[in-house]
């Protein structure tokens, strides 16, 4: 592979919080929720932190190694800097959040809300009760959980020491969590979905421009957002207002893409063209905003016994090019700030690194040396890149005990940490 294209690979903060925060690129998104959970009634879509909201913290503070942490179901990763990140996920009916200050050689329990617990073991991981996490900083982030007839935000600025409670009424039938993001500790936006009974989920964005204080609902399907799917990735450019929404139609084996330039108020839909004769629904692999209303569209398919992996790149309202390569058993990707492409995959057994310098053209690769084979065998698995350099990748066995590692020099050479 080529030692300048690896020097600029990395992922920008925006990419990892795609997936609602729930997790680190490459992670598998949260199974849909039960069809059969009661409609909530509709409502303003408003909501009000109370500013005497003060929850105590329950976190202990033993630090302990990656190994020896508690059993987790549906681990994800993000890792904000190349030193402080975030593990979370659930133990038993209890969602559980560790930290790290060194690189990962080091946890301990973050300090957490009191939370409702949700059952994981009834129906697999995610749901209308599951907590989701949501990054801005290693000192602001929120943890959002659906119950009753509303969704629950606690949301710390200050490294969880304290918290300010929210609950949004949501319109009838928005049952789960599907994306979210903050930027800069001010705009935020969060993504509600429907079941996905019979491939139908309709959307309701939420956002705020006050840093959570109150949410207002500025878009949903009854307008400008797709209907349909359920397994949605969401974005916003650095500058606020140019944003991406990617969602899977399982039944039509299609990709919906609506795209925004006055930070969510309105969507517009855009054509992407995508191979005929698939025969498995899609994947959206990574969905980017980026500096000059630049877009960026990453979606694997299914032709036969053949696997490939479209990139697709557009500015705001243009048409989008494509360009595609083959990838057997893709496992994790990620993007850097500059566009450069990293894609983890199992090749027959051994673990290969690629990246692409511009935007899928042309690709580079290599064995991801140190990453074991056992990788490909992981029930969750879960890839954060902080920095051009520094990428650190959990995987959780099948029996859920976790391995950890770390690669700094941008995908060269990987290292056991935890």
């Amino acid at each position: 592979m080529r030692r300048q294209a690896l020097a600029r690979l990395g992922m920008a903060t925006v990419v990892c919080m795609l997936e609602l925060g729930l997790s680190g690129c490459g992670a598998a998104r949260p199974s849909p929720a039960h069809a059969d959970r009661a409609h909530r009634p509709a409502s303003g879509g408003q909501a009000s932190v109370a500013s005497t909201s003060r929850l105590a913290s329950q976190a202990t503070l033993d630090v302990s190694a990656l190994a020896a942490m508690p059993r987790i179901v549906d681990a994800h990763l993000n890792m904000l800097t190349a030193h402080t990140g975030f593990l979370w996920g659930y133990r038993g009916a209890r969602f559980v959040m560790y930290q790290t200050a060194d690189g990962g050689h080091t946890w301990k329990a973050a300090p957490l809300p009191s939370l409702p617990k949700d059952e994981i073991a009834t129906y697999g991981p995610g749901g209308a009760h599951a907590v989701a996490a949501v990054f801005d900083s290693p000192s602001m982030w929120s943890l959002v959980a659906l119950s009753g007839n509303a969704a629950h935000v606690w949301i710390t600025k200050d490294g969880g020491r304290h918290w300010r409670a929210a609950s949004l009424s949501l319109p009838a039938g928005a049952v789960q969590f599907a994306a979210g993001q903050w930027m800069a500790g001010r705009l935020g936006w969060m993504l509600f979905e429907g079941s996905g009974y019979g491939g139908v989920a309709a959307k309701y964005l939420y956002r705020t421009d006050n840093g959570g204080n109150s949410w207002q609902l500025v878009a949903s399907s009854t307008g400008d957002l797709p209907h349909n799917g359920v397994r949605t990735w969401m974005s916003f450019a650095p500058n606020g207002k140019t944003g991406l929404m990617a969602v899977v139609d399982d039944v039509e084996k299609t990709v919906d893409v609506v795209e925004t330039n006055d930070g969510g108020l309105h969507w517009q839909p855009t054509s992407i063209h995508l191979p005929s004769g698939i025969t498995a629904p899609p994947s959206v692999e990574l969905a980017v905003s980026g500096p000059g209303e630049a877009l960026e569209l990453a979606v694997s398919v299914q032709l036969g016994s053949a696997s490939q992996l479209l990139i697709l790149n557009a500015v705001y309202g243009s048409n989008w090019d494509v360009a595609e390569i083959g990838v057997d058993n893709l496992e994790a990707m990620c993007a850097s700030p500059a566009g450069d492409l990293g894609v983890l995959e199992d090749k027959s057994g051994q673990q290969t690194w690629l990246v692409s310098p511009d935007g899928g053209q042309t690709w580079y690769s290599q064995a991801a040396t140190g990453l074991p084979a056992s990788v490909a065998d992981a029930v969750s698995l879960s890839l954060s890149a902080p920095t051009p350099s520094a990428l650190f990748l959990t995987a959780l066995d099948a029996h859920l005990t976790p391995s950890f590692f770390a690669s700094l020099d941008a995908g060269d050479t990987w290292q056991p940490l935890a």
